[in-house]
């Protein structure tokens, strides 16, 4: 089943950031693949997608655009 949080992940490993799915349904861990001690913990929270500091990223339904916000905050360069 393809999942928000999925299309999410997609988004980011366009855009060059590993991710790793600490639990499918909750939250992804993604990371700068050249400096894992820049990473985050993406969550969706009442339709809005948070980091793990609560910092929101964006709409679900926005994954695309979340993904580039993401990929800014852990210092990727555009990709697509």
């Amino acid at each position: 089943m393809d999942t928000d949080l999925q299309r999410l992940a997609a988004h980011l490993e366009k855009h060059g950031l590993r991710v790793a799915a600490c639990d499918p349904e909750l939250r992804l861990h993604v990371s700068n693949p050249l400096n894992s001690r820049l990473g985050e913990e993406i969550a969706l929270a009442g339709g809005r997608y948070v980091t793990g500091f609560d910092y929101e990223i964006g709409d679900q339904g926005d994954e695309e655009a979340c993904a580039e916000r993401v990929a800014r905050i852990l210092a990727v360069g555009d990709t697509t």
